[in-house]
């Protein structure tokens, strides 16, 4: 009885025990599971954190130092110019009908101006009366002078009256080539009442009002063509031989650099100048007529140098710096001289190697050692 009790006690016992145990297993489990740091839940956290910090970095735009050949050049005033900028004048004399008004865009041949056509329609049936009087005349003299050649023929008229006949022919064939020399005329007259376009343009100019009396040569419009424009310039006759016809120069009009070839160089300098005029081809609607450009003309051969985009300058009055970039990203301030030009390119002597990183967007917005963003 007594070793049941027992047996029965230690059994308790060791229930407990292994209760008791188990408990703390799990206990210390959950303290392990709370204390441990979870590596993949901070891994993206940390992304996260570097991400949002290069965001706050001010983004910028880099390329590269060039070496490349440029050849220094001069600056001289130039002027868009229309190839066709006429004004307008009359054929004939009348009253003033209609005039196209400023601004008016025509095509050839269109009509730009209309004068009085009753009195040039007159003449005009006047004289297509007169040839049709004058050829009836020449049929019977011609018929006529056929007859008495037939009669002379059987001894029936004398070779005078032959002659006569002939004479008047010849005489009414004269005058009908006369009237319809001025039958022509009258219709030129009449035609050119409706003054017309010579090419397309625009009108700019009214320089006769309806109303006014037009006579042969007075001018009427001003019609520009403003699609076949180009620039006009004076070049040195020394820098003749480094410039010739097809090669592309650059052009500054209306605060941007162009390149626009050589149209046409016209061989014959002035004496007092010294100087000669270049034509440059300029795309249609890229200008306005009499827009002033400054064109840059190469005074020497090619020399290589440095050079970076136009954009990666930043001019101030004190000087003109840029900035590179070091292998950290980071902006370094660094004071340059400009040299020549070539399109977008321009010669920069400073302390710069081929190849090195230069901001082309966003050097406005930093300063030097400043940390920067690279934007594609």
């Amino acid at each position: 009885m007594i070793k049941r009790i027992v047996a029965r006690l230690m059994a308790q016992d060791r229930k407990r025990l292994i209760a008791g145990t188990v408990v703390l297993a799990a206990v210390a489990g959950t303290a392990v599971w709370f204390l441990w740091p979870a590596p993949e839940a901070d891994a993206p956290k940390a992304e996260a954190a570097a991400a949002h910090e290069e965001a706050q970095l001010p983004p910028v735009t880099v390329t590269q130092v060039r070496a490349t050949r440029i050849a220094p050049q001069a600056s001289y005033p130039g002027t868009v110019m229309s190839r066709n900028d006429s004004r307008i004048a009359a054929d004939v004399e009348g009253r003033v009908d209609w005039v196209a008004d400023v601004g008016t865009v025509v095509a050839a041949g269109d009509v730009i101006a209309r004068l009085d056509p009753n009195v040039a329609r007159m003449e005009n049936d006047s004289a297509q009366a007169n040839v049709a009087r004058l050829a009836a005349q020449v049929r019977f003299d011609r018929a006529q002078a056929q007859r008495l050649q037939e009669l002379h023929e059987r001894k029936v008229v004398s070779k005078a009256a032959v002659d006569q006949a002939n004479s008047t022919r010849d005489a009414n064939e004269a005058a009908l080539k006369q009237a319809e020399a001025s039958a022509k005329r009258s219709a030129f007259r009449l035609e050119r009442s409706e003054i017309r376009a010579p090419f397309a343009g625009r009108v700019v100019s009214r320089l006769i009002n309806a109303g006014e009396y037009a006579s042969p040569g007075k001018e009427i419009v001003r019609l520009v063509d403003q699609d076949a424009i180009e620039i006009a310039t004076q070049v040195p006759i020394a820098a003749m031989a480094f410039l010739r016809e097809g090669m592309s120069v650059t052009v500054e009009l209306q605060g941007k650099h162009v390149e626009t070839p050589v149209r046409v160089i016209v061989p014959v300098g002035d004496a007092q100048s010294r100087t000669v005029e270049v034509r440059l081809a300029l795309q249609a609607g890229s200008a306005f007529v009499a827009d002033a450009v400054k064109v840059m003309i190469p005074t020497a051969e090619p020399r290589k140098v440095l050079a970076v985009p136009r954009d990666a300058l930043v001019l101030r009055e004190e000087n003109t710096y840029l900035f590179k970039l070091s292998g950290e990203n980071k902006a370094e301030r660094i004071a340059v001289e400009m040299g020549a030009a070539d399109g977008d390119l321009v010669e920069v002597t400073g302390m710069l190697k081929e190849g090195e990183r230069v901001i082309i967007r966003g050097a406005e917005q930093i300063e030097s050692g400043q940390k920067v963003r690279l934007v594609t």
